[in-house]
């Protein structure tokens, strides 16, 4: 499973060294940016679930979501963007050149025009599209190939590779902290497309409001005190309303004799399992390609 993400990223630092003019980003921007992001993440994913077969295809969870899940799906949400926007924060006082230079509005501001159009064209070239390809790979693909070793396991090596494809050092721990989050939406709700549609969300607010945040950030006065502490309310809150829906949502499961798809099967140690998971040559090679090119970049 690490060989996919090693692919995906390989395609991902290759796409980086060409020049863009020779991509078509300026001539048309949100063409270039849709068929790179299918190229690097679809093609790829697609192509290794053909290779796995028929019986690979359920692990997926392609299936719609509850409606009743929606206020769970939107305290997750309020969650993850409150603990993402937190840790931003706290990333951004620590590093504030590497973490501005990383930013999403900032690689997308060449396509960001003032006409109606262009928003819409710029929300999903760089919003909802990558949110599909990505959460298909990371809470797809490789959490079903890491479920049978445990959830705990799978849902923190999605976590990390899909931290670790962004190649910032500086915006790990956001991105391993909304990863998790994800994970736990799928888990919940049984759905791929309900982490797709949060991931779309989530990357919304941060392409327009990021630099609104990183603005208050750089003030340093009472304005910055008083957005740590809405932050804080907001994040403690949600999580506790999320963890509320959640048991709502099992205890429907449980009358509804719906039987459970991620029981693990894997019946050695969790040494043993942690060892299979996170010490094979593939991941290793995936942390030192990481940080080799995480460092490069700072």
């Amino acid at each position: 499973m690490p060989v996919l993400v090693l692919v995906v990223c390989a395609l991902t630092l290759a796409a980086d060294l060409i020049p863009a003019d020779s991509l078509g980003m300026r001539e048309n921007p949100y063409l270039a940016a849709v068929v790179i992001q299918l190229l690097i993440y679809a093609v790829p994913s697609l192509f290794y679930c053909r290779l796995r077969g028929r019986e690979f295809t359920p692990k997926l969870r392609l299936r719609p979501f509850r409606p009743s899940q929606l206020l769970y799906l939107w305290h997750a949400f309020v969650l993850m963007t409150s603990a993402s926007v937190l840790l931003s924060v706290l990333m951004y006082r620590i590093a504030p050149e590497a973490f501005a230079a990383s930013s999403e509005s900032r690689a997308a501001a060449f396509a960001m025009g003032s006409g109606f159009f262009d928003g819409v064209y710029v929300a999903v070239a760089f919003a909802v599209l990558p949110a599909v390809t990505e959460e298909f790979l990371f809470r797809g693909v490789v959490i079903g190939e890491y479920e049978s070793l445990g959830v705990g396991i799978a849902a923190a090596a999605s976590s990390a590779c899909f931290a670790m494809a962004h190649f910032s050092a500086v915006r790990f721990p956001v991105y391993f902290g909304a990863g998790l989050v994800l994970s736990s939406v799928l888990y919940a709700t049984r759905s791929l497309i309900a982490p797709m549609l949060l991931h779309a969300l989530y990357n919304g607010v941060i392409l327009y409001g990021e630099k609104y945040v990183l603005y208050i950030v750089d003030k340093q006065n009472v304005s910055m005190l008083l957005l740590v502490i809405i932050l804080c309310a907001a994040a403690l809150l949600s999580a506790a309303l999320m963890c509320f829906e959640a048991q709502s949502i099992y205890r429907g499961y449980a009358a509804d004799n719906v039987p459970s798809e991620y029981a693990k099967t894997d019946r050695r140690s969790l040494f043993a399992r942690v060892a299979e998971a996170y010490f094979t040559p593939a991941f290793l090679l995936l942390v030192l390609l990481f940080i080799i090119v995480a460092a490069a970049v700072r």
